[in-house]
């Protein structure tokens, strides 16, 4: 069994020699194929890492609340006002905190320095209703807050890029827009979110912007509501449907013109999403696939007929319809492992190339998708290989050798 396993491998490698272009061409649709399907799958699955992980970081007990549309299109904002009516513990027993944010793009200067970064004005709750933490200095204090104070707490991200290194952060003055603040505290990497400046929210609409409604409410973009506990979310979420149903107005029946989610919806949308236009990319790269199964069968059955004389001369001396089925299966199955692991290779090689063009992502090639690569490499050869197989071991040994 063994010495007929490597009598194969060396007919079948020696065939490969012989016919170089034409086995080089048949391999490479094999080898397109298997890279686009590892490399999808792995993009796929490392995209959904990716994003559970950032909005995961966001915190189990977050809730988020943003202003949507009503059925008529109109956007009713959030206001200032409505967190503070959210801070009810009778009215929504599960809900810890809800604190008022806006943020929005400012052009940020540091002497010669100068950057776009998303400003956040927020109250004293931030590290709380954020999930974050201080890496150096403190976040402003209530007196700070009440009294409108120019200082701001940056990301780790921002930091080095205003001042190169987030050691010398504190003390520093930096210009938003045009205000001077400053620096008072370096909040702890967290991987989502390093790129921000945090102020009060006082000296935010004092000194940068300060939007109202029709009604007078100080309109704010999000409202950051942070459960008791991480099992409580469903109850919170379910608590704050109901009152900012009743505080924004909307009839029973009608669509509610707010929305509010979780870190686990976010990403479920999310991975239902992938997972569809993973499948989706995955049929097409299956395609080639196919073509290149076709390709190795239409190669095989050329090889038979070139090699209709050997075969004869096989039958003659003894072999039986069993062996020249083996050795024509083993040619196909080799010519797909050789596909097979060059399309892995290729796949690898992308995933690297993805990883370098991409900031803080990277795309690992499972062990899983490099079984599914040689599993499925070797069904290809079997499956577009039995046709040619069987019909090289039907030829009349006869016939075959009176063939010129």
């Amino acid at each position: 069994m063994i010495t007929s396993f490597f009598e194969n491998l060396r007919i079948s490698l020696g065939e490969i020699r012989t016919n170089k272009l034409r086995s080089f061409l048949t391999v490479l649709g094999i080898t397109i194929g298997i890279a686009a399907v590892v490399l999808l799958m792995s993009l796929g699955q490392s995209v959904q890492a990716y994003i559970t992980g950032q909005f995961e970081s966001l915190g189990a007990s977050t809730i988020r609340v943003s202003a949507e549309r009503d059925s008529n299109g109109r956007l009713d904002e959030l206001t200032e006002e409505l967190a503070v009516k959210l801070n009810d513990p009778e009215r929504l027993p599960s809900v810890k905190l809800a604190m008022p944010e806006t943020n929005s793009n400012y052009s940020i200067t540091y002497e010669n320095n100068q950057f776009t970064v998303a400003v956040t004005g927020a109250t004293t709750d931030y590290l709380t209703a954020e999930s974050r933490t201080m890496d150096q200095g403190r976040m402003f204090d209530a007196d700070e807050y009440a009294q409108s104070v120019q200082v701001a707490v940056i990301g780790v991200t921002t930091a080095e890029n205003l001042f190169g290194s987030a050691d010398i952060a504190i003390g520093k003055t930096i210009r938003i827009d045009t205000v001077l603040f400053n620096v008072i505290g370096v909040l702890k990497k967290k991987g989502t979110g390093d790129d921000t400046i945090v102020i009060p929210m006082t000296a935010f609409k004092a000194r940068l912007r300060n939007r109202y409604t029709a009604s007078g409410g100080s309109v704010v973009n999000t409202i950051l509501v942070q459960a008791t506990n991480s099992e409580s979310v469903t109850a919170a979420t379910d608590e704050l449907k109901i009152a900012l149903r009743q505080e924004r107005g909307v009839k029973t029946g009608a669509t509610d013109n707010f929305r509010v989610f979780t870190a686990s919806t976010i990403v479920s949308s999310l991975t239902s999403v992938i997972q569809i236009l993973t499948i989706f990319l995955g049929v097409v790269a299956g395609i080639s696939l196919l073509v290149g199964g076709i390709n190795i069968m239409n190669i095989m059955l050329v090889a038979i007929t070139e090699r209709t004389r050997e075969i004869g001369l096989r039958k003659a001396v003894g072999a039986q319809d069993s062996d020249i089925v083996v050795l024509f299966l083993f040619q196909a199955v080799v010519l797909t492992l050789i596909g097979g692991a060059a399309g892995i290779v290729v796949a690898w090689l992308g995933a690297a190339l993805i990883g370098s063009l991409i900031a803080n992502f990277t795309v690992v090639i499972q062990l899983v998708n490099i079984v599914f690569a040689v599993s499925i490499s070797t069904m290809i050869g079997i499956f577009f290989g039995v046709y040619p197989a069987f019909r090289a071991a039907r030829l009349n040994p006869i016939q075959a050798l009176r063939y010129e």
